[in-house]
């Protein structure tokens, strides 16, 4: 019994130390950075440079977290899994959903792909926690603001593919935890 106590002491540490590190970089994430002009290009390009430095960043914390709550879930530790849910709502709205929106915005098919490949993990992130509604809204937006892009190609836990598949996969995912 002391054991299973113990283990549980463990694994909030572990995830309110993660929280803590992965919230770190949202410190700075609201403030909007100068726009570039047209004529000043390398300026522009270490803007860009920086961006796709930060959607790098999200995507990795994103796929930590989905890794801990796969983890979580498939433990049945569905009360620790739970305790994501208020700092990733805040990272995902200060911080990754911001990089991704001017990502898209942008004229960079490498951020682009990047910011595609960050939704959807954080897609299945919010599969994987049962936020049914949320995923949803979250792939009707991707089918909005990447309608143009449907067949590039992105890479998901190591495998590549299409979006359009992606997307698919995530809707039929989706479907099935709404059968549940």
């Amino acid at each position: 019994m002391d054991h299973g106590i113990a283990l549980r002491w463990k694994l909030a540490v572990v995830v309110t130390g993660l929280v803590s590190l992965l919230a770190a970089p949202v410190l700075g994430a609201d403030a909007q950075p100068p726009a570039a002009a047209p004529q000043d290009a390398p300026t522009e390009q270490a803007n860009d440079l920086g961006l796709e430095l930060r959607l790098q960043t999200v995507k990795k914390d994103l796929l930590v977290m989905l890794n801990f709550a796969e983890h979580f879930i498939a433990s049945g530790e569905t009360k620790t899994a739970a305790q994501l849910q208020a700092p990733l709502d805040d990272y995902l709205r200060r911080h990754a959903d911001y990089l991704v929106t001017q990502a898209v915005d942008g004229s960079n098919n490498e951020m682009t792909q990047l910011s595609a490949e960050i939704a959807l993990v954080k897609t299945r992130l919010l599969i994987v926690l049962n936020y049914r509604d949320d995923a949803g809204s979250v792939l009707a937006e991707m089918k909005r603001l990447y309608a143009p892009y449907q067949k590039m190609s992105v890479q998901i836990q190591g495998k590549t593919t299409t979006l359009d598949e992606a997307i698919r996969q995530l809707d039929s995912d989706l479907a099935r935890i709404a059968k549940k």
